[in-house]
């Protein structure tokens, strides 16, 4: 009796040990994967920001265009 016992603890320790590496790799995997999305995230806004600041000084040069046509008239 005192054999299957510990047969069975045996074998529950060991398969949670099992559950906890796959656990930890499949976090590995997520944490990776957020990290990419993080970056990609990052960069967007990036080229967003880069992107209002090339439109806002196209406004200042047709803004600027236009006085001197006001001034030349």
């Amino acid at each position: 009796m005192k054999k299957i016992f510990l047969t069975l603890i045996i074998l529950t320790l060991t398969s949670c040990m099992v559950s906890k590496k796959a656990f930890d790799e499949k976090c590995c995997a997520l944490e990776c994967e957020i990290k990419e999305l993080n970056d990609k995230a990052t960069g967007m806004e990036l080229k967003e920001q880069l992107l209002r600041q090339t439109i806002f000084d196209l406004q200042n040069s047709i803004d600027s265009l236009k006085l001197k046509n006001d001034t030349i008239k």
